[in-house]
């Protein structure tokens, strides 16, 4: 049974304007249409076979006029347009008209029309004619009356079959905006092209038809000849454009019809929005199916394919009516859902097709599983253009992947891709093609400094050419970049500001209920219970980034340092801050761990969590990867120089440790500088083994062999703690700050940081403690047997030069025998 076509019907809300236009158009029809009609009777007698020839194939070809197929149907070819066009020219509008009219309702019937739509087209052919039979009455009259045609029949001509396609056009389109609202002119624009193609045609034939009816009235058969080829070139156009807008796998619209379907969508869901209609919204869906490249691996792509087709099928079953569904390539498909009310909405489509989803898909006997991730993007919230919308549907979706879920709704915070990311993106490259202030790029000794600024004598002064282009380094992911950073910073002179800055900031409350914390550090700078230290880091009296270079607030600034903007195109200056790490027993300074800073001459300090998001899916993180490698090995270079024997910990990515790179460039470097290995640590996290363990095992085995230690950083937030421990190389473990940070107050932080410790010493490993802010915490690690402490207690992060004033001032703080203070909270 053929679909009944949904343009029957008037969308709730618009009945009144658009058929008042309807009956509009009918007035007018009659009106211009009324005399000539009154007199047609009269005529009929005299009246020749050709116009009885062309009115009766007029209503034949009618009959089976060409519907062009696809969602968004332009209007269909009517043969009849040239039949009756020729009558016009050959016998006026009466008859015409007539003829028109009894094709109208022969094809209506035929197609399934409802009478209101078969009257209006009656009309607006009525009409159409009516504008081409004043400008033939413009002309010098007698058009195919007898004689030979001169250049003004012809101009009349056409200007007729123009006045004829702009009055019946013109009326169709603004009839469509009357019924289905949006905007005139892109509608008007949109189908432009296949109507003058189309029906130009038909129209231009006409003339034809005419002078071989002066002929003979049997030449007029013979125009279904070219008739027929007008027919078939538009059905070939039309099929073309059609087949150009469906994935040919699928038979689901493809790219290109989504992008149309959801600009027509935002123009008419902007006017719902103007007039304040609950149903305003609109939502991008973009779905990924999961696991789907294994199918493609393991049954080929012939399989794959017919998953595809079985998965399209479901979800074209859960999709409503008005909405779209596309495939966009590969296991990617999009679904474009209208009249929603908002974020919740959506929310119930994405769950419907996670439903549909849900069951294996069996092929030849094997049931395959298949989920998807569904990203979703809201018109007008997360954008009002394509473009924007898609994208923002891509970044949820990814999103939703990166949390294992299967649904997530576009969040500002996600998106790593931003235009300002990647002006800044932009920067650092241009920062670290600069290369570090008085380094001679390779072509000489004169001048290199080391991570500090400082310069660097020529005894240990690198080779030439070191950290040229040329040589290929992998990326740098974190340096101290923490996941659960200190989030401390300068008190606002607002002090209502501040009150509620420290009530919402849980590191802040805590210092404020405590006395301590980074703005009241206690530590080897402030007086202690059995000695009184002179104020060291831990006492400066300046805010500072935080303990993990993951702090982007403003402090203070060393003597010397710019804070204002530089000159236009300067990109700021990459520098390296450390802070000490030390022996809680003994309180002696055993390392440092590297901090990666960047100045941005507009930005101030860049968060170094947001760096390391922007740098670390580019080629930028091999360039950053070579510079902390390069300014951190130089700058244990001239601490041996001056005497200072520390140790260095960088934090690396899964990227330095999938490719292996790493290790070759640090040996060389070490080599050149004269570094002994043990002087340079590496700390990766659990995550970074979880990616691919079998390359990560290899490279950190290749590290081991160099005599380079390796740690495990942030232990105890990843998922496979013990084998990593059994497994691995390993020197020391660092127990993540979100546990040290809650020891005094929390019982089961407190209990499973001592249970790190016993189960790291009892495997042999050093274990550090990170996020050390106060001296409860300090004495609560001495006693649980902790091996060396790191952070504010201590003292910041702080460049090269201040490190070696702080460490010439510092004076070791041992604690006091286990006390009251000493003890860990009572479990509950």
């Amino acid at each position: 049974m053929e679909a009944v076509d949904p343009r029957n019907s008037v969308p709730p809300g618009r009945v009144t304007p658009f058929y008042g236009f309807v009956a509009a158009v009918a007035a007018l029809a009659i009106l211009v249409s009324a005399r000539p009609l009154t007199e047609l009777p009269g005529r009929l007698a005299e009246l020749p076979v050709a116009f009885w020839t062309m009115a009766a194939l007029a209503v034949v070809c009618d009959a089976r006029p060409f519907v062009p197929p696809g969602r968004r149907q332009p209007s269909a070819v009517f043969p009849s347009t040239c039949f009756t066009f020729a009558i016009l020219l050959g016998w006026g509008l009466g008859p015409a008209v007539a003829v028109q009219t009894v094709a109208v309702v022969v094809s209506g019937w035929r197609m399934g029309h409802a009478a209101w739509r078969s009257g209006f087209n009656a009309a607006q052919y009525a009409c159409a004619l009516a504008a081409a039979a004043v400008v033939t009455g413009l002309g010098p009259g007698g058009i195919f009356e007898g004689g030979h045609l001169g250049w003004s029949d012809v101009l009349a001509v056409g200007g007729a079959a123009a006045a004829w396609f702009v009055a019946n056009y013109g009326l169709v389109s603004t009839a469509i905006r009357w019924r289905f609202g949006g905007r005139w002119w892109p509608g008007v624009r949109s189908g432009l092209g296949y109507e003058l193609i189309s029906t130009g045609s038909l129209l231009l034939l006409a003339p034809v038809l005419v002078a071989a009816a002066r002929a003979s009235a049997a030449l007029i058969p013979l125009v279904l000849v070219p008739l027929f080829a007008v027919y078939r070139m538009a059905r070939l156009a039309a099929e073309q454009e059609h087949l150009g807008a469906l994935d040919p796998l699928t038979g689901l619209p493809n790219r290109k019809a989504l992008l149309a379907e959801v600009a027509e969508q935002v123009h008419l869901h902007a006017e719902r929005a103007a007039r304040g209609d609950p149903d305003a919204h609109l939502a991008l869906l973009l779905i990924d199916l999961d696991r789907f490249k294994n199918v493609n691996d393991a049954l080929g792509h012939a399989v794959g394919d017919r998953l595809l087709v079985e998965v399209s099928a479901r979800l074209a079953g859960v999709v409503g009516e008005r909405d779209l569904l596309a495939r966009l390539g590969g296991d990617e498909f999009a679904i474009v859902s209208t009249g929603l009310t908002g974020v919740e909405a959506a929310r119930e489509t994405a769950e419907r097709l996670v439903g549909a989803l849900a069951e294996p898909v069996a092929l030849d006997g094997l049931p395959l599983d298949v989920g998807g991730s569904i990203g979703i993007a809201i018109y007008p919230e997360h954008g009002e253009d394509f473009a924007t919308l898609m994208r923002h549907a891509d970044v949820a979706m990814y999103d939703a992947k990166q949390r294992s879920d299967t649904v997530a709704v576009y969040a500002a915070e996600s998106d790593h891709n931003s235009a300002e990311r990647l002006g800044l993106l932009a920067d650092l490259r241009r920062v670290l093609e600069s290369g570090p202030a008085g380094r001679d790029d390779g072509r000489g000794t004169a001048g290199v400094r080391g991570g500090d600024g400082a310069a660097l004598p020529a005894a240990l002064a690198p080779a030439a050419g070191r950290g040229g282009a040329g040589r290929s380094t992998v990326g740098f992911a974190r340096w101290g970049a923490r996941r659960h950073r200190e989030r401390s910073g300068p008190a606002h002179p607002d002090e209502l500001i501040q009150r509620i800055v420290t009530a919402a900031d849980p590191i802040r409350h805590r210092a404020a209920a405590t006395g301590t914390g980074p703005e009241q550090p206690v530590g080897p700078g402030v007086a202690g219970p059995e000695q009184t230290v002179e104020p060291g880091g831990g006492g400066a009296a300046e805010a500072d980034p935080g303990t993990g270079p993951g702090a982007g607030v403003a402090y203070a600034e060393p003597a010397g340092r710019r804070t204002g903007p530089d000159e236009p195109g300067d990109p700021g200056e990459i520098t390296m801050y450390y802070q000490p790490q030390v022996a809680i027993a003994t309180g002696e300074v055993v390392g440092v761990e590297a901090l990666l800073r960047w100045r941005h001459p507009r930005r101030g300090m860049v968060d170094p969590e947001e760096l390391i998001r922007v740098a670390e899916q580019s080629a930028v993180m091999r360039l950053l990867t070579r510079r902390v490698v390069d300014d951190v090995v130089e700058q244990l270079a001239k601490w041996s120089a001056a005497g200072i024997s520390l140790r260095a910990a960088l934090n690396v990515s899964v990227r330095d440790l999938h490719t292996g790179e790493i290790a070759d460039q640090i040996a060389d470097r070490l080599a050149r500088f004269g570094v002994p290995p043990e002087r340079l640590q590496l700390e990766i996290t659990e995550g970074a083994l979880m990616a691919d363990p079998r390359r990560v095992l290899a490279t950190i085995s290749r590290l081991h062999a160099i005599g380079v230690a390796i740690a495990l950083d942030d232990f105890g937030t990843g998922y496979s703690s013990m084998q990593h421990l059994r497994r691995l190389p390993l020197s020391e473990v660092k127990v993540d700050r979100s546990f040290v940070l809650g020891m005094v107050d929390d019982a089961d932080d407190a209990a499973i940081v001592r249970s790190m410790i016993e189960l790291a010493g009892a495997l042999g490993l050093r274990v550090v403690a990170e996020g050390v802010e106060d001296e409860r915490t300090w004495r609560l690690l001495h006693a649980a047997g902790c091996d060396v402490a790191q952070g504010w207690f201590y003292a910041r992060p702080m460049p090269a030069e201040e490190l070696a004033a702080w460490l010439a001032r510092y004076r070791p703080l041992r604690p006091a025998a286990r006390g009251a203070e000493s003890r860990p909270p009572r479990g509950r």
